[in-house]
């Protein structure tokens, strides 16, 4: 991902941020919290790396894995008798989260009952931001 701040001024042009490649994901991963990052019933899995020395690195509770209600996943109601029938549907969720400066990466995996399996990426954080004198205008 790409960080363009766009500013002008002498403190901010030089920045133009490759978070994920510069950085690097694996390194910045997150211990998670239960009750926090995940809820429910957990299982979490620790992350084993290299730094950037060769040596060991462990991040404890690096991986979430849960299951979690997913909505209607099939209904109907007989309208003679009225009676409803309802199935919900359920999916298994891997999570990590990766700090990179200012900003969170969240990434989620969705594994359906139905066999389908969907990625999200959630970006959230603090803005990095520059002040300007009363008397100077943004470009």
């Amino acid at each position: 991902m790409v960080v363009p701040y766009g500013d002008p001024s002498e403190q901010q042009a030089r920045k133009n941020a490759f978070d994920c490649g510069e950085y690097g994901l694996g390194c910045c991963t997150n211990s998670l919290e239960l009750g926090c990052d995940c809820v429910g019933h957990i299982k979490y899995f620790d992350g084993n790396m290299c730094t950037s020395r060769g040596e060991l690195l462990i991040i404890k509770n690096a991986v979430c894995l849960h299951e979690e209600d997913a909505g209607i996943l099939w209904k109907h109601t007989d309208r003679r008798l009225n009676t409803p029938e309802v199935r919900r549907s359920r999916r298994l969720v891997i999570s990590s989260i990766a700090t990179i400066e200012n900003y969170e990466y969240g990434f989620y995996w969705y594994l359906y009952q139905d066999a389908s399996i969907h990625f999200e990426v959630k970006l959230t954080g603090v803005l990095s931001v520059g002040a300007l004198p009363a008397d100077k205008e943004s470009a």
